[in-house]
């Protein structure tokens, strides 16, 4: 497998994972915040009001995260055939399972969910709607399972190139339920602030009825915890990972040479080809110890590590950018939620700025959503199971110009999907929730 042709098959597969991941925790987190307004909704006509927006953009969430799901699983088998043959009694199982259970809460109660309401008292529809909630979580779990256990491949052992299952609970276990915990929750910011983009634009043309006050007030808490919960949760992961894999370390610090652990780099640009940096400026304290680094070492240095360490500037970069964002965000939403605070939670108060605010906040959780997932799936390479079995074993030999072309189909098909779902935002958004009655004697 050539590097040209490697490098089409991932970034094939990766638009393809990052497309679908960023549905699945639009409609994850949705999923969620749903079953709270269905809780109230009995109470308060604000949070039914809220419900019945909302649940139109949780449905075209659905339809594209189903519609990213299949390409994907086709891709596994067409750019990376020999991985079942590697990994296939872990990953048939888990597969099989996220399939079955989005199929199950599909059909059960996805239906009752959308068309059902008018037909159930308030109190069965709240229950379906979290049974839907709990189905859509089942099916993300199945799926971090498999993709926290390439990241670290526990409950399984290698036997003559195959691996096998072990222990199912080992495997369950490991970094699966921080990663699932990073999902939800990354949902849950990516849902909140969407709730405060759209809230702005619809208070800026007409008053703000109740429902779009009680989905500012639940954004801008929800987008603090959120951020909280999530840092919390990325340290836990990361004293799980960093241990394990010092190829990620070593490009993240950077350090060239084996050695005790060098202190991390704040300002820095490293030069792969000179193996070492073309400039330096700042160094940060030591690691701390909740990363679970040995102080005195050894640590494997990039160096050492040729040609089987991640790429290097996309590590690097991606990690400081996320704590960046991070930061960016923390201070925004603090202040949103001030000001929020100071205006009774009154979205027809905002002003221009605090609009423009509300908006960069959406896109800003977007870009730390793509790059925290891009720096766990790009820091693993060039393995597709952490330091055992890499790509170029499992790879495709289908030639450069058919993956460049399928890739181009790729993104033209996923840019307008990605568009529609965006004017289809815009026009909810602008015109509302609009009612259809059927009437009797028609189809």
């Amino acid at each position: 497998m050539t590097q040209t042709a490697w490098v089409l098959s991932l970034s094939q597969f990766y638009l393809s994972l990052g497309f679908g991941l960023f549905f699945l925790a639009l409609e994850l987190g949705l999923a969620w915040i749903l079953f709270g307004f269905r809780l109230f909704a009995g109470r308060s006509q604000a949070a039914l009001l809220a419900y019945r927006f909302w649940v139109r953009v949780f449905a075209l969430s659905l339809i594209l995260g189903f519609a990213a799901s299949l390409p994907l699983l086709l891709q596994l088998g067409t750019l990376w055939p020999g991985f079942m043959d590697r990994a296939g009694e872990v990953a048939g199982p888990l597969v099989g399972m996220a399939v079955l259970t989005a199929f199950i809460f599909k059909s059960c109660f996805l239906g009752a969910m959308l068309y059902g309401q008018r037909s159930l008292s308030d109190r069965m529809h709240a229950l379906i709607v979290g049974a839907v909630a709990v189905g859509t979580s089942l099916t993300v779990w199945w799926i971090m399972v498999l993709l926290a256990w390439l990241q670290w491949p526990v409950g399984a052992v290698l036997n003559e190139g195959r691996y096998q299952v072990a222990h199912w609970l080992d495997m369950l276990g490991g970094i699966a339920p921080v990663l699932f915990g990073v999902m939800l929750v990354g949902g849950l910011l990516l849902v909140a602030t969407l709730m405060l983009a759209v809230t702005a634009l619809r208070t800026r043309d007409r008053p703000s009825d109740a429902g779009d006050r009680i989905v500012y007030a639940w954004g801008l808490r929800l987008v603090l915890l959120s951020l909280i919960v999530q840092a919390l949760l990325v340290a836990v992961l990361g004293r799980q990972l960093l241990p394990l894999q010092p190829a990620r370390v070593a490009a993240v610090v950077p350090q060239w040479n084996s050695g005790p652990p060098e202190r991390p780099s704040l300002e820095l640009w490293p030069a792969d080809a000179r193996g070492g940096e073309a400039w330096r400026s700042t160094q940060l304290s030591d690691w701390p110890d909740w990363a679970g680094l040995p102080a005195a070492g050894p640590l494997r240095g990039l160096n050492d590590l040729k040609g089987m360490h991640p790429p290097l500037l996309i590590t690097y970069l991606s990690a400081r950018l996320a704590v960046v964002l991070t930061g960016v965000l923390a201070l925004l939403a603090g202040r949103a939620w001030w000001r929020g605070r100071r205006l009774g939670y009154e979205p027809d108060n905002l002003s221009r700025a605090g609009r423009i605010g509300l908006r960069a906040l959406a896109w800003l959780a977007v870009l730390l959503q793509v790059t925290g997932w891009g720096h766990l799936l790009v820091g693993n390479l060039p393995y597709a199971i952490q330091g055992t079995v890499s790509l170029r074993e499992i790879g495709t030999d289908t030639g450069e110009a058919a993956l460049a072309a399928v890739l181009g189909l790729q993104l033209v098909v996923y840019g307008a999907l990605a568009t529609g779902f965006y004017q289809l935002l815009r026009h909810t958004t602008r015109f509302g929730v609009v009612p259809v009655a059927r009437r009797r004697g028609r189809a």
